[in-house]
């Protein structure tokens, strides 16, 4: 399949765009800075941004009958006061994906969103209401009830602390994250096992609607 990838520049966006290709996927990657990643074979690059809805429309279209079947989005939201970059770009992906009869999406959330908040560590939950932090937790809130709302398949893996070991087995803890226990997410995700779990969401129609928090 064709897969759009969104946020491909980032550290885990790079390591979806090796996943999806060993798997004989192939990509399209919108970036705001064509020059950031090398060029593969199976990948095509557009100049553009999610927050631009011509450059979507340019992404589908960019590679000739062959329109992507699935979404796939890494971005990360600044910690920024009022920023939306995530949940608007999820609303302009998602008008996309219906004007092209797109079904699917896969989005890299944060454990401690949604109904997972109340099984985070007091000491996160903390930062996530009285530090900046907040910011990107709030757009990313939106962008779980955006598409909630939405009429698509949307699988929101809400990732417990990404790190750079290597892709490991991953534990699948429902929704809201509750058998995690206190100490919650402490020993983190790999980025390489949340991009396998994120190539696997698109093939697969285990995770439809649903937001998974996941650990290693």
């Amino acid at each position: 399949m064709r897969v759009l990838l969104i946020g491909g520049s980032g550290q885990t966006g790079r390591l979806v765009i090796d996943e999806a290709l060993e798997r004989g996927h192939k990509i399209t990657a919108l970036l705001r800075d064509p020059s950031a990643l090398p060029a593969k074979e199976g990948l095509t690059i557009v100049k553009g941004t999610p927050l631009e809805p011509s450059n979507i429309e340019s992404a589908f279209n960019a590679v000739q009958g062959d329109i992507p079947t699935a979404v796939i989005v890494t971005l990360s939201s600044p910690q920024e006061k009022g920023t939306r970059v995530m949940t608007n770009s999820h609303k302009n992906l998602i008008a996309a994906m219906e004007r092209h009869g797109v079904s699917k999406i896969t989005t890299l959330s944060s454990f401690g969103v949604g109904s997972s908040y109340p099984n985070i560590t007091v000491l996160m939950r903390f930062a996530i209401s009285k530090t900046s932090l907040k910011h990107p937790f709030e757009d990313h809130n939106q962008v779980d009830e955006t598409l909630k709302k939405s009429g698509v398949k949307f699988v929101l893996f809400r990732a417990a602390r990404l790190t750079l070991a290597n892709k490991a087995p991953v534990q699948f803890c429902g929704d809201d994250g509750k058998g995690l226990g206190v100490f919650a997410g402490l020993g983190g995700i790999s980025r390489a096992s949340v991009a396998a779990c994120m190539v696997d969401a698109v093939e697969k129609s285990t995770w439809d609607r649903s937001t998974p928090v996941i650990t290693n």
